[in-house]
Parts: C-alpha cells; structure tokens; sequence
C-alpha cells in the first residue's frame, strides 16, 4: 500500500472581503504553506464556580459505617438550590502510624439523597477565584439534619495491608475516576436534593493504625 501524500485545497486570496474571518495559523509542509484550523474544545456547561476541599485526616475505622449516620464526609446540594453539582475528582492518600492492620475494608464513594436540612460540621473550600460566588454545595463531616437515603456505590478503594508493626508503609494513593476524567460527559451530576458519601461500609482492625486524607474537586454548574 502506498504511503499517503498529503495533500490541501488552494484558496482564492480574498483580503479586500470585510465580512467575517476564520481564524488559521500558517505551516509549511514540504514545499508549500497551508493554513491550519484551530480546534478550540468549548464546555456545554455554564460554571459558576470550582472548589477544592480538603477535609481533616481520617482514620481506618474499626467498625463499620453506614452511610446514613457514620461516614467520613457528606457533599450534599441542598433541596431547592439554584445549581447543579458536579463531582469531578476524589484522590485519597493512605499511609499508617506503624502498627499491623489485618483487614481491608472498603472505603467506598456512593450516591445518597436525602430531606431535611444539612446542620453537620461543614469543610470550607478553597476556592478557584475569590471573586467568584460562595459555593452553594456543602460538604460535611456530619449528617446531622438530613434524612439520608444511601444510593449506589461510585467507587470503592483499599487501604494497605499491613502485615507486621515493623513494616514501612510508603503512602499509596486511589483517585477516582481512574482516567482522570477526560471526558465531561462522564461526570457525576448532583441535582439539589443528592449528594455523595464517604463511609467504610466493613469493619476494619481494632486500633486500626492506618490514616487518610482526601482531596476532593467539585463544579457547580447551571441547572
């Protein structure tokens, strides 16, 4: 098969046209200049604002969570808001304090929905430009006020094994999602009223040794 020849269609010089212009930039290729397209990928969302939380260090439980009243944190939109919420990316780092842990629980990301009105501990956000608006989306470390309906698992993470109090635990990370979420049209959407929980949902090691943290990113979008 022959190798395939570039080619390019020539274009009448039209520099005394006033009307509208598109955009190229010029390349020679072999013995000829063409003009180049730009491809400018333009998001079909309307952002109003992107918030980075970082909640305080978490520890590997010894009992299980439920979701509903135990968990590590719940970003939750609340019933009636003006936005919608998009869960972008979670990235958890686990290390340990040197200590045997012979289980691996879960650390599972679910939807839930819920009614009432959220009153937990809040994580404040950093966010991506001050002069945007406040966030609307809260997370907690705490469900107080809300009702909570835990839904379908997202995405589920273990914790390292640790087999002997004299080993040395590099830190392992998980992220989700695990291609680092290239495609929009993939996200995870929270309309008011949903959220999304972080619990352990099987017991783990009495005085379990291991530790986490969690670095999360979260859109808000119009409806």
């Amino acid at each position: 098969m022959a190798i395939p020849v570039a080619g390019f269609v020539r274009l009448p010089d039209d520099s005394a046209n006033l009307g509208k212009k598109v955009r190229t930039q010029k390349r020679t290729v072999g013995a000829d200049d063409v003009q180049e397209h730009f491809f400018i990928p333009v998001s079909k969302r309307s952002k109003l604002g992107v918030f980075h939380y970082s909640p305080a260090l978490q520890s590997v439980q010894a009992s299980a969570q439920d979701g509903i009243t135990t968990g590590f944190f719940w970003l939750q939109n609340p019933a009636g808001s003006a936005v919608d919420g998009v869960f972008v990316r979670m990235v958890l780092r686990f290390n340990s304090t040197n200590a045997a842990s012979g289980s691996v629980p879960r650390i599972a990301l679910a939807r839930f929905t819920f009614t009432g009105t959220a009153s937990g501990a809040t994580v404040t956000p950093a966010m991506r430009k001050t002069t945007e608006a406040s966030n609307v989306l809260t997370m907690r470390t705490a469900s107080t006020g809300m009702t909570v309906t835990v839904g379908a698992l997202i995405a589920s993470f273990l914790p390292p094994l640790m087999a002997s109090t004299a080993a040395t635990l590099p830190t392992t990370e998980h992220s989700w999602p695990e291609d680092g979420n290239p495609v929009e049209d993939a996200d995870l959407i929270l309309l008011p009223g949903e959220g999304a929980v972080l619990y352990q949902p099987d017991a783990g090691t009495a005085s379990d040794a291991r530790r986490f943290v969690a670095q999360v990113r979260v859109e808000e979008i119009e409806h």
